[in-house]
């Protein structure tokens, strides 16, 4: 199987190329940073045996990212799945953002997993494959804080639904998972709600799920419960929120 995976140098990206390469994709893997994905690589390739590729793609300046992504894919087997666990979040995301901060959020958490998706679709289909986005917890309601972020995530909700309502899963499967707080370095040292989960344990339901068909899970899963409290709140309730 020849797997994709954008943001693959830290957090969930890294997890989920160890744990794909454990079960013998061929991957490619896409990151900003050349010296991380190398070592990565390496690493790997040592381990498991198996064909690692690696583009270094800046993707906050990429005007079309599918451009390069496709001609990475040339001399390799149809693309079977693409995984897009890109994400950044800013503390001034709280309307203290000016316009190139609000444009650099949008750039990666939106722009791109959108110009990627519309780029390597038509491979996706021939081999009827798998696009997996991953979403937040943080769009299920618009809050005071992460607000670019979050205006971000839901558009990829859209962007899911959308996949799904345009291609029956014979053609194309789609899967988005809205994730809580993952213990990597965007939440090391933050005051969290609940317990950070840890990434590998997330890779490896990903990685299971990935033959299943079209749908949407929260992960961890207790935070459909969250979720679900959150949308239930009266509005002068939620209006209280604040941290």
């Amino acid at each position: 199987m020849t797997t994709m995976i954008v943001g693959a140098s830290s957090g969930l990206g890294r997890a989920l190329a160890t744990e794909l390469a454990s079960r013998g994709h061929e991957l490619l893997l896409v990151s900003s940073d050349s010296r991380d994905l190398d070592a990565i690589a390496a690493d790997l390739t040592l381990r498991h045996g198996v064909r690692i590729h690696v583009l270094a793609l800046e993707l906050a300046h990429e005007i079309d990212p599918g451009v390069r992504l496709s001609q990475a894919l040339e001399a390799l087997p149809a693309l079977d799945a693409l995984l897009l666990p890109i994400g950044l979040s800013l503390n001034e995301d709280d309307f203290g953002l000016d316009a190139g901060r609000i444009g650099q959020l949008l750039a990666i958490n939106l722009h791109a997993p959108l110009a990627i998706v519309h780029a390597l679709l038509p491979r996706l289909l021939t081999s009827r494959g798998v696009v997996v986005l991953f979403g937040s917890i943080a769009a299920v309601r618009g809050r005071g804080r992460n607000v670019a972020y979050a205006a971000a995530k839901r558009g990829l909700e859209s962007l899911h639904e959308s996949l799904r309502q345009r291609y029956a899963p014979q053609q194309l499967r789609v899967q988005l998972y809205r994730l809580g707080f993952l213990a990597t370095n965007l939440t090391h040292g933050l005051s969290l709600p609940t317990a950070a989960a840890d990434p590998a344990r997330v890779a490896r339901i990903v990685a299971a799920r990935l033959t299943r068909g079209s749908t949407r899970w929260y992960l961890p899963r207790r935070f459909a419960l969250v979720a679900l409290i959150l949308r239930c709140l009266p509005w002068p309730l939620y209006r209280r929120m604040r941290g």
